[in-house]
C-alpha cells in the first residue's frame, strides 16, 4: 500500500474531492446502515472523515481509522468528537462492530494477496452477522468504457485558489489493474502555480470475482448496488457497492 503524496496534498484533499456526490452517497449509506438496524460502525479507511463525521452526527456510534496520518490529521482536526486513529487496514484491530465500510474506491489500492489480508481482518472486526460495505470500480463496465486519453479531473476555483486536476490513466485488461496517473495544479492568486504528480495501481474486479473472494473468506453477498442506492447493472455501473455479511 502506497500513501502516495499525502505529506503534501492532504491538506488540498477536501477541496479536490468535495462534490455533491459525496453528500448524496452519504445518504445512501445511512439509510442502509437503518435498513440493516446497525448501531455502531468502524471506518476502516476514513481519509479526513467525510463518511465517518457525517454517520456520528446522525446517531451512530462510530470508530475510524487511515492508513494516512496527514488525513487522520486533518480529521481530527475538523471532528474533535471522534478520536480518530492511524492504523492499515489490513492489522486495524480496534473491536466488534456491526458494520464496517471501506468507501470511494479504498480497497483498489489493495494488491489482490492484501485485499486478502484486509478482508480476514474486516472479518476479525466484526460480529457473527456484521455487514462489511465497500466500493470498487466494476470491471465488467471499464473493460469497454476506459478513458486511454487525458482529461480534466477537476477545475474549481475556492477563496480565489484555483485547483485543476489532469488524469491520463492506462489499463491493463488481463491483469485488471488500472493505473492512474494524476497531475495536479494548485494556483493563489497570481500567485506560480504549485504542481503534484503522482501515479498509481488500482485492482478492479468484476461482480463475480468479488463474490468468490467473499464467499471464500466466510462472507455471504447481500447484494450489489450503484453508488446511488439503486440496482447495480453489471454492464452499466461504473462503481459496485458491495454488501457482505460475516456468517
Amino acid at each position: 500500500m502506497k500513501d502516495y503524496e499525502y505529506s503534501v496534498q492532504a491538506k488540498y484533499y477536501d477541496v479536490l474531492e468535495e462534490n455533491p456526490s459525496v453528500e448524496a452517497f452519504n445518504k445512501v449509506l445511512d439509510k442502509l446502515l437503518k435498513k440493516h438496524k446497525v448501531k455502531n460502525v468502524f471506518d476502516i479507511t476514513c481519509g479526513t472523515g467525510a463518511q465517518a463525521i457525517y454517520l456520528d452526527k446522525h446517531g451512530y456510534n462510530v470508530t475510524a481509522s487511515d492508513f494516512s496520518k496527514e488525513m487522520v490529521a486533518i480529521a481530527q482536526k475538523k471532528y474533535p468528537k471522534i478520536k480518530f486513529k492511524q492504523a492499515d487496514m489490513r492489522s486495524a484491530n480496534f473491536g466488534k462492530f456491526d458494520t464496517v465500510i471501506s468507501i470511494f474506491n479504498a480497497i483498489g489500492h489493495l494488491s489482490e494477496s492484501d485485499f486478502q489480508k484486509a478482508i480476514q481482518n474486516i472479518s476479525n472486526n466484526l460480529k457473527t452477522g456484521g455487514l462489511y460495505i465497500f466500493d470498487i470500480f466494476n470491471f465488467d463496465f471499464m473493460k469497454n468504457n476506459f478513458i486511454p486519453y487525458e482529461f480534466i479531473d477537476t477545475c474549481k476555483e475556492v477563496d480565489g485558489t484555483k485547483y485543476v486536476r489532469f488524469n491520463k490513466n492506462k489499463f491493463d485488461k488481463k491483469k485488471q489493474i488500472m493505473t492512474i496517473n494524476q497531475k495536479t495544479y494548485i494556483q493563489d492568486g497570481m500567485d506560480k502555480p504549485k504542481t503534484f504528480t503522482d501515479s498509481w495501481d488500482m485492482q478492479i474486479y468484476s461482480s463475480e470475482q468479488l463474490k468468490n473472494i467473499l464467499e471464500k473468506n466466510g462472507f455471504e453477498i447481500v447484494e450489489f448496488l450503484g453508488m446511488d442506492g439503486k440496482k447495480f447493472d453489471k454492464e452499466n455501473s461504473l462503481f459496485m457497492l458491495t454488501i457482505a455479511r460475516k456468517k
